[in-house]
């Protein structure tokens, strides 16, 4: 999914300069990327993130291959592609995905200051999240387009994914 998603946005790149479309355009292939690193290569993100994060005894507990899937694709893919489709009406919800970018950047490089070490999906989170979290809310600002009500939904958006790893600790606590 890396390649097609990567492609499409380069196919669409004269689209995607028009009026900020970026901003929303970019999120997809991003996400899909940083997916990819924490599951596939090099993987690893379910037992890492039980084990060292959450500091469970399990490798897929209380982070499950089902919830990671619905944060991932339900939440993560709806979100993204939501964010392009309503772009020309609103940029509400591309604002909200770059605040979860931030969240998910700021999340991995916690843990890997905390580990001292890589954690998978810290390089994308680095590398593809923090810039575009930036540079598209910098360009968010400057266009006007977002009201104070709107970036403040966004921002709850943030803090909400950025308050998984203490919902799982008190998941797992609850068991």
């Amino acid at each position: 999914m890396v390649v097609p998603a990567w492609a499409a946005a380069a196919a669409r790149r004269g689209e995607l300069r028009v009026d900020g479309l970026w901003v929303a355009g970019l999120s997809f292939p991003i996400l899909i990327s940083h997916q990819s690193e924490e599951w596939v290569w090099p993987g690893g993100f379910l037992p890492f993130c039980n084990k060292q994060l959450l500091g469970s005894d399990s490798p897929d507990w209380p982070l499950t291959e089902r919830v990671g899937f619905h944060v991932n694709v339900t939440a993560g893919w709806v979100s993204a592609l939501a964010g392009l489709a309503l772009w020309r009406r609103t940029p509400a919800v591309a604002a909200a995905v770059l605040c979860l970018e931030a969240g998910n950047a700021l999340m991995h490089t916690g843990m890997a200051i905390r580990t001292r070490g890589y954690n998978p999906g810290v390089a994308t989170a680095g590398l593809l999240m923090a810039p575009h979290a930036a540079a598209g809310a910098r360009w968010l600002a400057r266009s006007g387009r977002l009201s104070r009500g709107q970036a403040a939904i966004a921002g709850v958006a943030g803090a909400a994914f950025a308050g998984l790893p203490l919902a799982m600790k008190l998941r797992m606590r609850g068991s």
